[in-house]
């Protein structure tokens, strides 16, 4: 890239500091809460703030008053897309007493913005507001387009991404913007999370041995459970380690006088890049019919998924990552390849073909924490870093 644009680019952005400020606040106070997500208000929010020159807007309806938030910015109609892909819905900030500020009114201390968000993952999505808005000014000559998907729904199985692959979206590359430090991830972990019910019969709790203790079989189910965590430390992915697996939720009894017939147990299995559900579930049901085989456990079954995740890794020679690569160089950024062990929407492009990458300001490590912040300086940073990537990838 020419070095006199890149600089007007930069300056560009800077000398609109304060307005930027102001607009990532009023996002901020939004409560796009997921569940239930309430993201109508937000999405027309920021399509009102990229509307205009070569722009088509318009919001992409998943479920009533939760839309996705599309904005294609054209310079040609034979050129490349790309994507710009961060969500708009947040966790619940959790007891208002673990917080030293309101959750969903900003403040801004020592030059960390404190709101629930705003690392994941309005921080992103400002970043990529600012890059849109100055591509939109500047008017540099490529060929191509840019698309900004503000999605909502992330937070709960990444429903918004996923209507909007399935509803035909395409792309050459895309850009997740969840909070990766600046730091360019190529891979992350999928999960599969399935929930056993453990069956028993049930007897008075002063004659136990007439009955069949579901709690015990079930709870023998997680000590062999904790076992494979440890043996999956032996192996694992490059980028992003090791999977794991844990029983995160378990459910069973009635009364406290009533040997238990039924319990359930919720398993988080992290998977690594290669890996499948089938590969996860096939596993775990070995293990299951293992345990019968031996009668360590009665009959059981499965009895619900929640919110299952794919696994995704770009190609290390793509050009995006290549074209970000030497971005982040020539703005002696670190310029390695890196995974991220939670999982993102990343997969979902990815599985359909469209190379893909997560680049963005914030820290992962605040995300879902009270008193999240962001450094404001790294959202304008990331917003150079983006317009820079979209002129050198669209020329």
């Amino acid at each position: 890239m020419n070095a006199n644009f890149r600089e007007k680019l930069d300056e560009h952005i800077e000398n609109q500091r304060d307005f930027y400020k102001s607009m990532f606040f009023d996002i901020l106070r939004f409560e796009t809460v997921n569940p239930p997500g309430n993201e109508e208000a937000m999405a027309k929010y920021v399509l009102s703030q990229v509307e205009g020159t070569n722009s088509t807007c318009s919001l992409q309806y998943v479920k009533p008053d939760r839309p996705n938030a599309l904005a294609e910015l054209s310079f040609g109609k034979s050129g490349k897309k790309l994507v710009w892909n961060a969500h708009m819905d947040v966790v619940p900030p959790g007891e208002s007493v673990n917080w030293n500020t309101e959750p969903f009114a900003p403040v801004e201390i020592d030059g960390k913005i404190y709101a629930r968000g705003s690392s994941d993952d309005k921080g992103g999505l400002m970043s990529m507001i600012i890059a849109y808005r100055t591509l939109q000014e500047l008017q540099p000559e490529l060929n191509g387009s840019v698309l900004l998907c503000g999605v909502m729904g992330e937070e709960t199985g990444g429903m918004g991404t996923k209507y909007w692959v399935e509803q035909g979206g395409k792309a050459d590359a895309a850009i997740v913007g969840e909070p990766s430090k600046m730091e360019l991830v190529v891979a992350h972990r999928g999960a599969y999370r399935p929930i056993f019910g453990f069956k028993g019969r049930t007897a008075h709790s002063s004659e136990p041995d007439l009955g069949d203790n579901a709690i015990y079989s079930a709870a023998r189910f997680v000590c062999r459970v904790a076992e494979l965590n440890e043996e999956f430390k032996a192996s694992g992915h490059p980028l992003t380690g090791s999977p794991t697996i844990a029983a995160t939720v378990f459910q069973g009894g009635v009364k406290n006088n009533v040997i238990p017939d039924y319990a359930e147990v919720s398993i988080d299995r992290r998977l690594s890049p290669g890996e499948t559900y089938d590969d996860a579930e096939k596993q775990l049901l070995e293990v299951l019919k293992q345990m019968q085989e031996k009668g360590e456990i009665g009959e059981w079954e499965l009895v619900r998924y929640l919110n299952n995740k794919g696994a995704a890794a770009c190609d290390l020679q793509d050009p995006l990552v290549l074209e970000l690569q030497d971005v982040l160089k020539e703005r002696s950024y670190k310029d390695d390849v890196c995974g991220m062990r939670a999982t993102t929407d990343m997969y979902l492009m990815q599985d359909v073909g469209i190379p893909t990458v997560i680049f963005g300001p914030g820290d992962m490590g605040l995300a879902h924490c009270p008193n999240e912040y962001i450094q404001f300086q790294e959202i304008l940073d990331a917003a150079k870093i983006y317009a820079e990537l979209a002129v050198r990838y669209l020329q």
